[in-house]
């Protein structure tokens, strides 16, 4: 009898064991809610709900800005198509000077700002002597004084353009009424020489969407 009783007993604790495992692991398609550990993955993916912050929208340009190859300028009832480009660089922004061939009033463009505010249109001159240009010189009836010289890069871009090398001296005369002279003499290579009117940017226009 004492026998019979504790087989009893050990079927019966047996069967109690058998029963918490099969409550521990969840049926196959048993629902999320009775798997534990989803439910904890699911509420550290989804707890955070801090926005991220959004990109800064870059502001509209409103002001000028510098001329570019392929631009069209309007001035005084003319067209000057700015077809090549010699941009010079000193450790920074020297001037970006432009061919406009067929030009009614210039056959050169000078930009000598970055936001080009000044402008000069400019033509080809032969009242520069040989050798380094002085800080003073005669051109078209008028003294002019140096305003500024020295060495730059130069970066052609474009068509139109004569022959330059990669580097180049340069200096800009100014005289009363706007006149310039603008003289680069490109290492190892040939001579540009070029005298004009500078005047602002308030008497050019670019065609619509030019400005974009």
């Amino acid at each position: 009898m004492i026998v019979e009783l504790a087989v009893g007993a050990g079927l019966v604790a047996a069967a109690a064991l058998a029963y918490r495992a099969l409550k521990r692991v969840p049926e196959p398609g048993a629902p999320d809610d009775a798997r534990p550990d989803d439910a904890d993955v699911d509420e550290k993916a989804g707890g955070d709900d801090t926005e991220k912050p959004k990109a800064r929208k870059k502001p509209k340009r409103t002001g000028p800005r510098g001329l570019r190859v392929g631009d069209v300028l309007l001035y005084a009832g003319s067209e000057l198509w700015l077809a090549g480009c010699f941009d010079l660089d000193e450790e920074g922004f020297v001037a970006r000077l432009f061919c406009a061939p067929g030009g009614e009033r210039a056959e050169w463009v000078l930009q000598l700002d970055p936001e080009a505010r000044d402008i000069a249109l400019l033509d080809a001159t032969d009242e520069v002597p040989g050798g380094r240009v002085p800080s003073e010189l005669p051109i078209g009836g008028m003294r002019l004084s140096l305003r500024k010289r020295g060495h730059a890069l130069v970066t052609p871009e474009g068509d139109s353009l004569p022959p330059a090398t990669e580097k180049a001296e340069y200096v800009l005369l100014g005289g009363a009424g706007g006149r310039v002279l603008f003289v680069v003499d490109f290492e190892g290579g040939d001579r540009i020489a070029l005298a004009g009117e500078q005047m602002g940017r308030e008497l050019f226009d670019l065609p619509p969407g030019g400005d974009e």
